[in-house]
Parts: C-alpha cells; sequence; structure tokens
C-alpha cells in the first residue's frame, strides 16, 4: 500500500525472522518480536490515515514520520537478513555444542554490530509510539472518521425502517418497574445501533429529569466521557469542573450525587469491553425511580453483561430487507424512494446485494455515486471495486464504513486477526463450511494452545469472531450445529486491502 510505505513488507520480513527457525540471541529475539507488535499497530494506524481529508500538520507530519521508519527499517532488516544466512552456514559447519554455538552467536553479533542495531531500532519504535501517544492520535483518528458520533450528537434525517425497531426499543424501556434498566442494542458494525438508540432517546427522554448522551469508544478516556456527561446533566456543575480542574475521583462523586433521587435517561455508545461497563455502571446509582439506560455495542458477551444485573434485555439488530435497503440507497441519491432511470435499475440491484442491509454501507455508496455522473458505466466502475478492497484505498469519500470494521479488525487479538484475515481466500459471499475453516486454521499453524487441544482452541477463536460480529453465521441446524458462515462484503473488502 503506498500510503503506508514499506511497513507492510518490514512486518512480512520480521515475522520471518521470527518463525524460520534462524539462530539468534534470546534478547535479540525479543526485540524483534517487540518490533513486529509495534509495526502492526502503525500500519493499522497509517491505513486509517490515507486518503482522509483534513488533517492537520501534526497528523501529517506522524505518518510521514511512520513512512520514515518504515523504509529505514526495511533496509536495516535486509542487512541483517543476509549475515543471519551466512552465520547460519557457518553454524553447520561448525561444532553443536551450547556453549560453543553462544560463543559464536555473540562473536557474530558482536562483528556486525547487530544488536546495536536492533537496539537502535526499538529505540525509533519507542519514540514513535511515544510521540503517537503525545498527540493522543488513537482517539484524533476515530474523532476525524467515526461516523456513529453524527448519530450520536445530530439529528438523524432520511432514515428509513426506523419506527418499528424504535418502538420496540421504546417498549423495552418503558415496561412497569421501579429499578434501574438497560437495554442493549447489540450488532455488527454499520447496522445503526447509534441512530436507534438515540431516535428513542429523542422520543421518550423529555419524561426523564435528566439526561445524556455519551460514546465510550475502544480505547476510552474516562475523565473525558464524564466531563462529557456532566456537562449534559449539570452545566453548573461542569463550570466549577473546569475551572477548578476536578480529578477523576470529584467527578464520579459529583455525578452521583446530581443522580441521586432523580428520574434518568442515559445512552452510553459503543461498549467494547466487559470491563469498561463494570467501571462505568458503578458510577450510577439505583434510585429505584424508573431510571432507564440504553448500551449499544457490537460484541453480544458484552451486550449479555450489561443486562446480566439490571433485569435488563437485548435488542438483536437485524439488517435492512431489500425493499428497505433500495428505499435508502435512491433517498439518498435521488431524494426520492422511487426515483431511480431505468438504465440504473439492474446496477443498483447488484450494489445493494453487496451492501447486504447495512445501512451504513448503503449511505456510504450512496454518497460515493451522488458526487458521479449518473450513468451506467460509472456505476459499474463502482460496483466492480466494492468487494476487491480498491473503496479502502481510491476515494477520499468513501470510507466510512471501512474505517468502522477497521476499528472492530484493530480490536482484535493478534492470533484473531491472523485467523480472520486468512478468510479472505474465500471468494466474497460465499457460504463458508464452519468445520473446513477451523480445520484449515490448525492445519496453517494459527491455532496455539496451552491448554485443551487445538480443535478446542480453533472452535474457541471461531466463536469468538462470531461474538464479534465478524463472521455472519448462515447455517445452523436444529442441534445448534453450526454449519456454514459466511464474511459480510464490506469486511470481506477490508480483509482484501489488508492482507495486499
Amino acid at each position: 500500500m503506498v500510503g503506508t510505505g514499506a511497513l507492510g513488507s518490514v512486518i512480512v520480513k520480521l515475522a520471518t525472522l521470527l518463525g524460520d527457525g534462524h539462530t539468534m540471541l534470546k534478547s535479540v529475539r525479543k526485540d524483534i518480536a517487540f518490533l513486529e507488535r509495534e509495526l502492526r499497530t502503525m500500519q493499522i494506524l497509517a491505513t486509517m490515515l490515507v486518503g482522509m481529508e483534513g488533517l492537520d500538520k501534526l497528523a501529517k507530519g506522524c505518518m510521514g514520520s511512520m513512512r520514515d521508519l518504515g523504509h529505514d527499517m526495511e533496509e536495516c532488516i535486509d542487512r541483517f537478513m543476509l549475515r543471519l544466512d551466512e552465520n547460519d552456514m557457518e553454524m553447520e559447519a561448525a561444532p553443536t555444542f551450547p556453549r560453543s554455538t553462544a560463543r559464536q552467536l555473540k562473536a557474530m553479533f558482536a562483528r556486525h554490530g547487530v544488536g546495536a542495531q536492533i537496539k537502535k531500532l526499538k529505540a525509533r519504535v519507542v519514540e514513535e509510539g511515544e510521540r503517537r501517544r503525545r498527540l493522543n492520535l488513537d482517539n484524533y483518528v476515530q474523532m476525524m472518521i467515526d461516523p456513529r458520533l453524527a448519530a450520536l450528537h445530530g439529528v438523524a434525517k432520511d432514515l428509513v425502517a426506523i419506527d418499528g425497531p424504535r418502538n420496540e426499543v421504546i417498549s423495552l424501556l418503558t415496561e412497569e418497574s421501579v429499578d434501574l434498566k438497560v437495554v442493549a442494542v447489540v450488532g455488527g458494525a454499520g447496522l445503526g445501533k447509534t441512530a436507534l438508540a438515540m431516535e428513542a432517546y429523542r422520543k421518550i427522554g423529555r419524561h426523564f429529569k435528566c439526561r445524556a448522551s455519551v460514546s465510550v469508544s475502544r480505547t476510552p478516556d474516562r475523565d473525558k466521557l464524564f466531563k462529557d456527561l456532566l456537562s449534559q446533566i449539570d452545566q453548573a456543575a461542569f463550570h466549577d469542573c473546569q475551572s477548578e480542574r476536578w480529578d477523576k475521583d470529584q467527578l464520579i462523586r459529583q455525578i452521583r450525587h446530581i443522580l441521586t433521587g432523580k428520574r434518568y435517561f442515559l445512552v452510553i455508545d459503543d461498549v467494547w469491553k466487559e470491563q469498561d461497563w463494570k467501571f462505568i455502571k458503578g458510577v450510577f446509582p439505583d434510585n429505584h425511580n424508573g431510571s432507564r439506560i440504553i448500551v449499544t455495542t457490537r460484541i453480544a458477551n458484552v451486550a449479555k453483561s450489561t443486562c446480566s444485573n439490571s433485569g435488563g434485555q437485548l435488542y438483536q439488530m437485524l439488517p435492512l430487507n431489500y425493499i428497505d435497503s433500495r428505499r435508502l440507497f435512491f433517498r439518498r441519491i435521488f431524494h426520492s424512494d422511487n426515483s431511480c432511470p431505468p438504465q440504473l435499475e439492474k446496477i443498483s440491484a447488484r450494489i445493494l446485494r453487496k451492501c447486504g442491509g447495512l445501512p451504513l454501507a448503503i449511505i456510504t455508496i450512496a454518497k460515493l455515486l451522488s458526487n458521479k455522473h449518473q450513468t451506467p458505466d460509472e456505476w459499474e466502475r463502482l460496483q466492480g471495486s466494492i468487494g476487491t478492497g480498491l473503496s479502502y484505498k481510491s476515494d477520499n469519500h468513501g470510507n466510512g464504513m471501512g474505517h468502522i470494521s477497521l476499528l472492530s479488525y484493530w480490536d482484535l487479538p493478534h492470533h484473531l486477526k491472523t485467523c480472520l484475515l486468512y478468510l479472505c481466500i474465500y471468494p466474497e459471499g460465499e457460504y463458508i463450511s464452519c468445520e473446513e475453516v477451523k480445520w484449515k486454521w490448525i492445519l496453517e499453524g494459527f491455532i496455539a494452545t496451552k491448554r485443551g487441544n487445538l480443535y478446542q482452541e480453533a472452535e474457541s477463536c471461531f466463536s469468538e469472531l462470531v461474538n464479534r460480529s465478524m463472521i455472519q453465521l448462515v447455517d445452523v441446524d436444529d442441534g445448534n450445529f453450526e454449519r456454514y458462515c459466511q464474511v459480510h462484503a464490506m469486511v470481506h473488502d477490508l480483509l482484501i486491502s489488508l492482507s495486499d
């Protein structure tokens, strides 16, 4: 990928060094493993920044610095690999006693200054990571590209098929109970969880004494989150907080004090981890007066945990059906439900099939098409790019869906990233045998286990990817046996892009 420089090829070479049985000192192997982990994070961040509009000078400078680091590292790693190959040949002809091997290694590393070079690279990577954290670049990127923020803070427009789901959520919220109740809206990226939660919030929020909506995100800044909450429930207290520079404990005490005795309604959007929810939930008192909370998450286990001790209920988001997908698509392009020119009917149907009923995917592609000539050739060109990775690289305006999927990918542990990336070998939209993919993961060496057996570990990895809405089950038999799964076209597009 041009925008990320040599980061991708360096990562491959580092993985080769770790996996090909090269003879290295333990300290050097440890440093190389550290470099590989850090560069993977940098590559994902750089991928997110490529093509984004409105980057400030600091963000552009950080991106350029990461690219330069990749090129410098590639040159150094190439020299290192050449010397390792020469050393391995010397070792084959030398005595194999452990002490002799260690002496030869130390002599070779000292002769070529290999250890010192790796240490210098590590220092540069650490420095780059610290710079990224100082600039808060990870959160900066999320604020720049996360379309859910508009749904959370703005008034949604041109929504379709929202009335039924909104009324169902409101029905769950308004069931007779004086206890604090949580309703969790759960579903994969791009289904419209935030929009649904905010529609319910706007519809019944006026009946509550205090109300607020905040976003947690994958890497929550708790101070910022609580300040945002406080600013919505008590402006005077928020002013005191700003002027007196309250710490987090003061913030939490004041929020609890304000909410105690009051009937409140909160939307806690985009929760990723159970421990984050437990910490946030502890701030809210149960006043036994009918207070309500909506939580949105794309992770099933998190949704279950939010409801476990609050008499709460789950609401599972579903994709739009074809008719509603078509209405949303045409409304965004032609500002009418049924005004598509006849020559674009067939190609629009193919585009909608690839969107798979995801509102954000439909809106993202409609936004692209609305700025282009309304001709079959133009639409065909775009349709051909969906599912091939091109939409992640070639158009500055087409990144909304891609970046939301990228956030989900970024949150995966390393071994799950590898398992998920492997699924890009299957054609887009194909039904994949669940058993087949588990055994392929094992045969490819992606599965390692410290307990149980390899198959059980593969099943655990598969279940976690389903839990995180990265894989969709499409065929489960009467005995609850998972037979076939599928990767959504937009996630498949992401995997193709990342594997290039």
